[in-house]
């Protein structure tokens, strides 16, 4: 009967771990600590690549039984496909963030559907994704629709604006977390989206008082709000 422990498992790499330090038990302290910690990191990383791992092929599971024609079998041989895995695995490896993760797994399996962005862009979305945090995304997806974002929150306020309005006022009543921040930090995460092409207009300039309500995306900023859809 086998007794070996698998090699995967939390308990195989907690015995290679004791293995190793009785190995370096030696007068310097430093050694036996930095196997710990690197044993712990591991594992933690491990976790993280199991779990992506799993989301992505959950995903593509369910695309083979939403549409005919999808064909997991070929994801394997198409090179875009298989770069941006690549590139968004690197990504979510660096983060905790769920919601980060999410939409890199959206970003993953719309690279395999038909009219997907051709490579090159692609890999600019992607690069996006890694530089943005999940509040820049849920404030460009706000101004893609600020109206539709009330509407999908109706806990939230919204502003009253009578002659004039601003977009700092309606990103503070939409997003309240990054409201309490001030105003330089609206205006940090807002010129992120601008340097990058997603949104246009003034943040501070006043506008009529319906003009805080416009769409403020780019098509460039729709494209990639569209790239990180779930495609499901």
């Amino acid at each position: 009967m086998e007794t070996n422990p698998p090699a995967h498992s939390r308990g195989r790499e907690i015995t290679q771990t004791v293995i190793e330090m009785a190995v370096n038990l030696v007068p310097m302290a430093g050694s036996t600590i930095a196997v710990a910690l690197m044993a712990g990191l591991n594992h933690k990383l491990n976790q993280r690549r199991e779990q992506w791992l799993a989301e992505l092929a959950e995903g593509v599971e369910e695309l083979r039984q939403r549409f005919d024609a999808f064909d997991p079998d070929a994801l394997v041989t198409n090179d875009v496909f298989v770069d941006a895995v690549m590139t968004a695995t690197q990504t979510a490896f660096r983060t905790s963030s769920q919601e980060k993760i999410a939409i890199l797994r959206n970003a993953v399996l719309n690279s395999a559907m038909p009219g997907a962005p051709e490579p090159d862009i692609q890999q600019l979305y992607l690069e996006l994704i890694d530089r943005l945090t999940p509040t820049h995304l849920r404030l460009l997806i706000l101004l893609n629709d600020p109206p539709g974002w009330f509407d999908q929150y109706p806990e939230l306020t919204r502003p009253q604006f009578v002659l004039s309005s601003n977009r700092t006022q309606l990103i503070a009543a939409a997003l309240p977390e990054l409201g309490a921040k001030g105003q330089m930090i609206i205006e940090r995460f807002y010129a992120a989206l601008t340097e990058g092409g997603l949104v246009n207009g003034a943040l501070q300039g006043m506008m009529s008082a319906d003009g805080a309500w416009q769409v403020a995306t780019t098509d460039h900023g729709k494209a990639f709000l569209a790239f990180v859809r779930n495609p499901r």
